[in-house]
Formats: C-alpha cells, structure tokens, sequence
C-alpha cells in the first residue's frame, strides 16, 4: 500500500491547485447541503401555525435563504467540475506515462519472466485506480465526514441526547464497514491477480495464434481459458457473497436507527414538546446521512477493489534491480570497435550458494573490424555473450570492454546505439514499415530509399497496397519471415554502427534471396567489427575467425581451414554438416 499512497500522492502533489479546490468547492457544497434543512425546519414550523402576515413572512425569508443555499451548491458544482477533469483525467495521464517509465527500466529478464498482457493489465488498472481512489476519497470519506460534523453539529444544538446517539450509530456502522472490508480485501485482490492471469493466458494464446492453429491446439487453449477464468469466477463469487453479507448488516443498522429516530420524536410529542419542523429536520438530515453511508460502505468495497487491482503494479514500482546508469557513466563513443571480454564469470542463478557459472574466468578479444564466428551446440553460451554486449547482463566478475573502456563507463543509450542487432527472428512493431525501419530517427526519403535497396527490400515493399506506409501487423504478423529479417537489415544499415551482431541473420531466407542478402550483409560489415552466431557454412567460411564454444568455454579457434587440419570438435560438426549448415 505504501507504494500505491506514495505514488498517487506524488501526483496530488502536482496537481495541489486543482486538489484543494475540489475540496474547497465539495466542502462549500455539503456543507450548505446539509445546512439547507435547518430553514426547511423553519418553514415546516411556519406551515404548521394559523396564517398571519408575520408568519408569512417568515416562510418567506427562509424560502429565499433556501432558494440562495441552493443556488450556491448549484455554483460549488461548477468550480468542483472545473478542478476534477485535470485532478483525475490529469492524474491518470501522469500515472500512464509513470508505468511505462518504470517498466522500462526493468531489467532484460524481468521481461523473459512476465506475460506481457499481464503487464499491461496491470499498468493500465494502476493507472485507472488513481481515478476510483481519489473519487472515493472526496465523494465519500471527505464529503461524507464533512456531513456527519455538520450534521453532529446541527443535532446537538437541537438535541443533545439525540446527538450522541447518532454518533454512537456513525462510528459503529463506519467501524463496521472499514474492519469489514480491510478483512475481505485479500478476496479482492486473490480476484485482481486471478484476472491478470487470465489475461496473460488470453496474451500468451492470441500472440502465438499462428502456433495454435497449426497445431490444432484450438481445444487446449481453450481449455485453458476455461480453466483461468472459472477460478477468477470462483473468487468473486466468494468476494460478491461477502459484499452482500456487508450490505444486509448495513441495512439493519440503518433501519434500527430510523426506528429510534422515530421514537425518540413520539416520545417528545407525548410530553408535550413536539415541533413539526424539528422531525422534518431530523428526518431529512438523517435520511440523508442514511443514503451517503449506504453509498460510503458500498463503496469501501469499490476503494479497495482498486487498491487490490493496483497491488500487483505496485510491486513492479517495488523492485530495486534496476537497468540503470552506473554512476559516473558518460556517453563515451566507440571508435575502433575493439571488444575485450576479460576474464568473465557469469551465472543466471542470483544465490552465489546454488550458482552454477555458465562462464568462468572466460576471455575473448576481437580486433577492431574483425569478423568473428561463434559455433557451438545450444547452451554453449553464444546467446549470453551477445546479451553481454548490450548490457541485457552484466557478469558477476571480470569486465567487458569496448576500444579499452569498461561497457559500465558507457550510458546503456550510448552503447546500445554503437551496436547493431540483426536477430534471427526480428520483432516488429504494429506500426508501418517506415516505423520499423527509421524507429523513430529523423529519416529523409532518400536516406530511406537507399537503406531499403540495400537490403533488398525494395521490390516486395512496392507490391504493397500503401508501399512503405502500409501496416505490419503485430509483431508483424503480415510479412514473411524473409521479409522481417530484410527489415531488420535495412534497420542496421540506416544505424550504421561501429559493432555489428548477427544471430544467422539469414537463416530464415531462401538460397537465392540469401546469396542476395548476404552481399548486402557483407557490404554492412565491410568496416565494421561483426560477432555472428552462425550456422550457414556460406557465413562461416567468410569469417576472419571462428570460435568454437562448449559449456561456456572456447575450445577452439581459428579459420576454417585451421580449424579442420586440427580435426577437433570443428571438425566433428563439419563432418556431420546438414543442408549447408552446421
């Protein structure tokens, strides 16, 4: 809870102007609301007595006060509506933009960790809670606690004994309602995770629709989605069961104190000391009251079902390992485009009791322009290394160096815009092909022709309906699997970076369309220094140097030629090569 204060108050704190008006406008409101009865008592009072001028009069003068007090009320609206579209509207805009900024900076492998449709449920309800929570906090505690002072007030100087008993009646059925919901709150918040995971299996099968479908896997997913969202009903049941207990207890309450009510006034007509104004006053003020604190104990529950579907955000906010600068760090330029992996111990587990190190005291140097070759079964470490160099990981011992500086000495920016990533399965944003390719950089049309000839590109962009504008789909779900990765070739020529990695940037292409692209390719890296994870013997054989990995260490390296005169585990894969790959 406290992030979810902290975070909510720092935006009250932004918009303090447009806060204390609201409650200036509310308060001003409620206030004269409740006040209203009082001159309502006084014509009840008038009505009640034989016509005279003066008792005319009087009914008349209390009219008009009434007709001003609601005129008022009528005006604190207005100045209430003024402050609360830029309170709520505002803070959730500020909120939306909060999320997305911690989410960012979270590390690579929170992100290997979480549904993605989780995610976005989750900022998107932190997001929304703010709007509930401050609604329920000025339209029910605030202006609800304001109504039983007024209302206490009024009470006493008509009553005294009345007065305490209502208070007594506040601060049970209050009581009643806050213990009562703070018990039930971990119901609603068993219901807020149950509903992100059902929107995380909804994510998981909607984004690999592909998979499904090719795999008949219709009934399975499905099955799934059953399975997730009949335990999310079995949970609001039980917190809808809950709810309605409260309900039938508050209306008990209510209805025991309208009964009292009544009496205590029977009783004063009985000894002779009834006034037709004093019921209608106390009649209306606690009818009133009833009706807020109804609202006030339904909407406990709204108020916390938001601080519930805030919870799991909240925890996001919580996380201190951070992808973050280290300090000191500047945005230093590569130059050479020299790598230097010193000495590295690496591991994914965190406990240094149960790690098993995928690196150990590892070294590699890569000369400026040198064009290296990683081979090696699956585990070997390849993926790691390539995560090394953009800071996705950091290893647990030894330094990574670029041209002889530290990577920590680098802003993640700096360095992440000198390397150059070709995947072998490229993500693509749901936006335009020009989107995907410029990403965002200032681009001429020239700029962009050139880059896209390059790789390739041009000639299936212009059989597109809206050529370079046209719409990929998620993930880019309209285009080939050649077709992404030529995209992702324009988008490494258009950054032209010192340091160039490639995860078989080809492999996903036919033999013609990749003979094309790897002249394209070559050309990219001419002056470059390259790291390719590579399978096709094409790629291989043109490398300056191959290093062969096994378990995280190098057991071999050199040219192709070397390496096969060796006839080592180079050798071994050579020998069973497959189809032009290794």
């Amino acid at each position: 809870m406290d992030i979810i204060f902290k975070e909510y108050g720092r935006v009250i704190w932004q918009k303090k102007g447009y806060f204390l008006l609201a409650l200036i406008a509310l308060g001003a409101s409620v206030s004269m609301d409740v006040y209203v009865s009082v001159f309502y008592k006084n014509i009840a009072n008038g009505l009640a007595q034989p016509y005279s001028e003066s008792v005319f009069e009087t009914v008349i003068h209390n009219l008009g006060w009434v007709a001003l007090l609601y005129a008022c009320i009528w005006l604190s609206w207005r100045f209430l509506e003024v402050a609360i579209i830029p309170l709520d509207g505002g803070g959730v805009n500020l909120l939306e933009k909060r999320c997305f900024e911690v989410l960012k900076k979270q590390k690579y492998g929170f992100f290997e960790n979480q549904f993605s449709g989780s995610l976005v449920k989750q900022a998107g309800r932190f997001s929304r809670s703010f709007e509930i929570v401050m609604d329920w906090f000025l339209f029910q505690l605030y202006q609800n606690s304001l109504a039983v002072i007024v209302s206490f007030v009024i009470f006493y100087q008509q009553q005294p004994e009345f007065a305490l008993y209502f208070l007594v009646w506040v601060i049970v059925f209050v009581g009643w309602s806050v213990v009562f919901s703070l018990w039930k709150l971990r119901f609603d918040k068993a219901v807020a995770e149950g509903d992100s995971k059902v929107g995380g299996v909804y994510s998981d099968a909607i984004s690999n629709i592909s998979i499904v479908k090719s795999f008949a896997m219709e009934a399975t997913e499905q099955a799934q989605i059953n399975q997730a969202s009949d335990g999310v009903y079995k949970k609001k049941k039980i917190a809808w069961i809950l709810m309605f207990i409260s309900f039938a207890i508050q209306g008990m309450m209510a209805l025991g104190m309208e009964l009292l009510l009544v009496y205590l006034m029977i009783q004063k007509w009985k000894k002779g000391h009834f006034e037709v104004g004093e019921f209608v006053l106390f009649q209306s003020i606690f009818m009133l009251l009833i009706h807020r604190l109804w609202d006030f104990g339904r909407n406990f529950r709204t108020f916390f079902s938001a601080l519930a579907d805030a919870a799991e955000m909240a925890e996001v906010f919580r996380c201190t390992d951070l992808e973050v600068d280290v300090e000191g760090a500047k945005p230093l330029q590569i130059k050479k485009g020299e790598i230097h992996f010193d000495s590295v111990d690496f591991s994914y587990s965190e406990s240094s009791e149960v790690r098993s190190s995928l690196f150990k005291d590892f070294s590699l140097e890569v000369r400026p322009g040198e064009k290296v070759a990683l081979v090696g079964h699956s585990g070997s470490g390849k993926t790691t290394l390539t995560k090394m160099l953009f800071r996705f990981v950091d290893p647990q011992k030894g330094s990574l160096k670029f041209d002889g500086m530290d990577a920590r000495a680098f802003t993640l920016e700096s360095l992440r815009r000198q390397i150059s990533l070709i995947p072998q399965q490229p993500e693509l944003f749901h936006r335009s092909v020009r989107d995907n390719i410029t990403l965002g950089r200032p681009v001429t049309d020239a700029e962009l022709t050139d880059v896209v000839k390059k790789a390739q590109c041009l000639e299936f962009i212009e059989n597109f309906p809206e050529g370079i504008e046209t719409l990929v789909g998620e993930r880019g779900v309209k285009l080939s699997g050649g077709e992404r990765q030529r995209i992702a070739i324009a988008r490494a020529f258009l950054e032209d970076a010192p340091i160039v990695v490639l995860d078989e940037a080809t492999s996903a292409l036919d033999s013609l369309t990749e003979k094309q692209i790897q002249v394209a390719v070559f050309e990219l890296i001419k002056n470059k220094t390259a790291i390719v994870i590579a399978h096709r013997l094409s790629t291989i054989l043109r490398m300056d140097r191959i290093v062969v990995m096994e378990k995280g260490r190098i057991i071999e390296q050199g040219t192709h030629q070397g390496l096969l005169k060796i006839r080592g585990k180079y050798f071994q894969m050579w020998e069973h090569q497959s189809g032009s790959f290794l």
